[in-house]
């Protein structure tokens, strides 16, 4: 009988721990749980010569860099504009159509720079035997891979530089070189990315110097350059605008999929501790995933009209993406949180796209306290200046014009955040 207590004991203790991980699983960031399957990589598919994990891994230590950095650094991240006018492949083009190479090395130059990505890295994929053919094939002339390097070392000091690198310190060395620094500095400077990257030293710590030269260092060099790589984050979501919707979907390109699906073969049946652990995660980072696809696409619908600039942001609270959803208003809580979703134009973080209601507890027309401003502000700014309208009188042309019932203290604080002084102080 006390056997069968303790198993039950037991089992339902190591229930409470894996409920209680999948819960945390649902407020981490993209950067956090990637930090976590990283872990899992390491213990299940350690391969060393594998490119996939190895492209993983150089992603995971650039958002690391980038992370540190913004964070000690202070830098405000709710709403970061893209440009999506510049294109990278035709600016590395322009560049190559210009330098001092053979015919042969211009078509080494164009392949490899069509196998750069947005972000300014070379393809993981690429095989230069495909190149060595092609060059064959067009030129008669058979080249080594020598040859094709020396192409692509040119190629990453076009502007903006780094771009076509393979691993993030390859890019950063071609940066370094290209900074107006004596070689001195350029050691030190890669010792402090170091210290920075293992948390031996704070970035307030580095001398002025330092600390300029390494915001000047673009860790994704395709993306935004000619802007401060600092504030470009990877957004868990991305939503395009098509047929006169938005489409909502995961950014799968940072969950390895594959490398998922090896840990799970990898794992098996067996029922070994650390294999029951790591079923678990995989089990609550698949309803993350799902949570936060259903409640950014449920987001996105609501402000469809202010997305797409044809309307003012609609209210929306937590409480009603959870009843609307039937699902509890603390997983909305940390699914909203710290997510970023990319637009066409804006990376913004999903729990901005909510807005709080000025009258909830109150009957009438929904209103935000940007709506409302606007409303008090024109209210104001029409009334007879002798005789300027009282905060009462406010509240009553908001019911009587507009439909929203509000007391009188909630005008009162809104018409002082409008910037307009009490009506015996407008009184002319």
């Amino acid at each position: 009988m006390k056997q069968s207590l303790k198993q039950k004991q037991k089992l339902s203790l190591s229930l409470t721990v894996n409920l209680q991980n999948q819960i945390k699983l649902l407020s981490l960031s993209g950067f956090e749980i990637r930090s976590k399957l990283e872990d899992l990589i390491l213990e299940f598919c350690n391969d060393k010569e594998d490119k996939k994990i190895a492209f993983f891994q150089d992603e995971l230590l650039i958002d690391k860099y980038k992370n540190i950095i913004n964070s000690q650094a202070g830098n405000n991240l709710a709403e970061i504009p893209i440009d999506s006018s510049i294109n990278l492949k035709e600016k590395l083009i322009e560049q190559l159509m210009i330098s001092n190479l053979k015919d042969f090395e211009m078509l080494i130059g164009e392949y490899l720079i069509d196998s750069i990505q947005e972000n300014g890295r070379l393809e993981p994929e690429i095989d230069f035997q495909d190149i060595t053919k092609i060059v064959e094939e067009d030129f008669n002339l058979t080249i080594s891979t020598k040859e094709i390097e020396k192409v692509l070392k040119e190629i990453q000091h076009f502007d903006p530089p780094g771009c076509g690198y393979r691993s993030i310190f390859e890019s950063l060395k071609v940066q370094i070189n290209c900074l107006d620094i004596s070689q001195e500095e350029g050691i030190e400077l890669n010792h402090a990315l170091k210290l920075l990257l293992e948390e031996k030293v704070a970035l307030e710590d580095l001398d002025q110097k330092t600390r300029r030269n390494i915001k000047i260092l673009n860790f994704d060099p395709g993306l935004n350059f000619g802007s401060n790589n600092e504030s470009y984050i990877r957004p868990d979501l991305i939503a395009l605008y098509e047929n006169r919707n938005w489409h909502v979907s995961l950014n799968d390109n940072f969950m390895p999929k594959e490398l998922i699906q090896r840990i799970r073969d990898k794992i098996g049946s067996e029922k070994i501790d650390k294999n029951h652990e790591a079923k678990s995660f995989l089990r609550g980072l698949e309803r993350r995933q799902q949570t936060l696809l259903v409640v950014a696409q449920y987001i996105v619908s609501i402000q469809s009209d202010f997305l797409s600039k044809e309307s003012s942001k609609r209210p929306l609270s937590i409480k009603e993406i959870a009843k609307s959803l039937q699902i509890s208003e603390s997983t909305v809580s940390r699914i909203v949180n710290n997510k970023y979703i990319q637009f066409p134009d804006k990376l913004i973080l999903l729990k901005n796209i909510l807005q709080k209601r000025v009258n909830i507890y109150a009957k009438g027309e929904d209103v935000t306290p940007k709506q409302l401003i606007r409303y008090i502000g024109d209210l104001i700014s029409e009334e007879d200046k002798k005789r300027p309208l009282s905060d009462e009188l406010i509240k009553n042309c908001l019911s009587k014009d507009y439909s929203i019932f509000l007391a009188r203290r909630t005008v009162t604080k809104y018409r002082i955040e409008s910037g307009y002084e009490s009506s015996r102080i407008r009184k002319v």
